[in-house]
């Protein structure tokens, strides 16, 4: 009878142990709170790219936002001095070269466990389009959600200082294409009303925010 309830306790503990890891794996990154955190952040020359080679190039982005919670958050990005083969793209009701989002919302998630790379993804919360533009003869629809590596993780930003978050392509391929055990998590574009295609986004943000004290990715 001992003999069986130290096994029996072994097993509980085991199963305590891997309850325990299994809870710790499935844990995503984190922002320090207090909460809410108005945010804005800023890049260079940005690229969307389909796999089929409809390239869109602009020249720079503005985001403003908010993070609401440790992991919940919402954007709205404006892309500035866009255009393909040196015509002008623009959103409904926007200004000559400005594509505009919709809101967005914000999630951190983990490219890579080991080592810890963090990932922030853009996605419009009912799953549908992100943004639509005209380029002369091209319309053009956006679906789906873009992750881009977030730095820096566990390493307090103190105000006047910022995150990057880096979304890299190639040929229409992003790069990562979905978070560490997840489904597929990319951009389509649907030209003309055709077929949606794999779409690419590159961009290189600063990411500032509003407040006076210093903000975490704790991972």
């Amino acid at each position: 009878m001992t003999r069986l309830k130290t096994v029996a306790l072994c097993l509980i503990f085991a199963l305590a142990i891997s309850a325990a890891a299994a809870s710790s794996a499935s844990a995503l990154p984190e922002w320090s709170g207090p909460f809410p955190k108005p945010f804005n952040s800023k890049s260079g020359a940005t690229l969307l790219e389909t796999v089929g080679g409809t390239k869109v190039k602009c020249k720079s982005d503005v985001n403003v936002g908010e993070i609401t919670g440790p992991n919940a958050g919402f954007v709205q990005v404006f892309f500035k001095g866009c255009e393909t083969h040196k015509f002008p793209c623009a959103s409904p009701g926007a200004a000559s070269g400005e594509i505009k989002t919709l809101p967005l919302t914000t999630t951190l998630g983990y490219v890579s466990r080991v080592p810890k790379v963090v990932g922030l993804d853009l996605a419009n919360p009912a799953g549908a389009i992100v943004t639509e533009f005209q380029c002369v003869n091209i319309l053009a629809v956006i679906r789906g959600s873009v992750i881009g590596r977030i730095t820096p993780v566990n390493k307090a930003v103190k105000p006047g200082g910022h995150f990057v978050v880096k979304f890299t392509q190639s040929k229409g391929a992003q790069n990562p294409s979905s978070f560490a055990g997840m489904p597929v998590d990319i951009l389509e574009t649907s030209l003309n009303k055709g077929p949606f295609e794999p779409t690419g986004l590159m961009s290189t943000d600063a990411l500032a925010f509003l407040g006076a004290a210093p903000v975490t990715i704790k991972a």
